[in-house]
């Protein structure tokens, strides 16, 4: 199996574990309100957990080389495929929410700013190919995906630290693995800096 074979079938194995926790959080919860909740919250902790992954992937291999940190990084592409695949679940579940709780709203800057993430992140599953990077060029290429993965982390920032003022022991998680991330990657540029 080439390396573009396993790759696919990490997304695969991924994409079929999202959709068994979500059918199960629909099945223990009901297809109402409760079990659409249960789903947004499922994925909201599933595509952070993949987009750090690949956020971090070469920062992570710059400071800690292991088998993992090699592992990571050759698969950083189909880890955020798989971050892709787990955002538009959530993306599908805060919309079914919509549809059943009739007190449910999504704010205005929800919207705008969140709505922006998914441009981002659809660009970047859209251009994750060596066909990809060779039509853009390098340079362009690399700019889109920085500045997409710098503005997911943002909107991760956003919504889980203030969160972390309100309900410290529920969000600590979160917020340790957004701010954590931020850290690890400020702190590999800064040691390539004075390298």
């Amino acid at each position: 199996m080439g390396e573009g074979d396993s790759g696919k079938a990490l997304v695969g194995y991924a994409t079929a574990a999202l959709l068994g926790m979500c059918t199960f959080a629909l099945l223990t919860n009901g297809v109402g309100e409760e079990g659409w909740r249960a789903v947004v919250r499922a994925t909201a902790r599933t595509s952070l957990l993949l987009f750090t992954a690949a956020y971090v992937a070469s920062s992570l291999h710059r400071s800690y080389r292991s088998r993992v940190t090699k592992w990571l990084l050759a698969n950083r592409r189909y880890v955020g495929l798989s971050y892709a695949v787990s955002h538009t679940l959530h993306l599908a579940a805060i919309v079914a929410l919509a549809r059943v709780a009739a007190d449910f709203e999504v704010s205005g800057f929800a919207l705008v700013f969140g709505g922006l993430a998914y441009v981002f992140l659809y660009a970047m599953a859209l251009t994750s190919s060596d066909r990809a990077i060779a039509a853009m060029g390098t340079a362009r290429w690399r700019r889109l995906h920085r500045t997409g993965m710098h503005y997911n982390w943002f909107i991760f920032a956003q919504s889980y630290l203030p969160r972390l003022l309100v309900e410290p022991w529920l969000y600590a998680p979160a917020a340790a693995l957004v701010l954590g991330g931020f850290a690890l990657r400020v702190a590999a540029y800064l040691r390539a800096r004075t390298a």
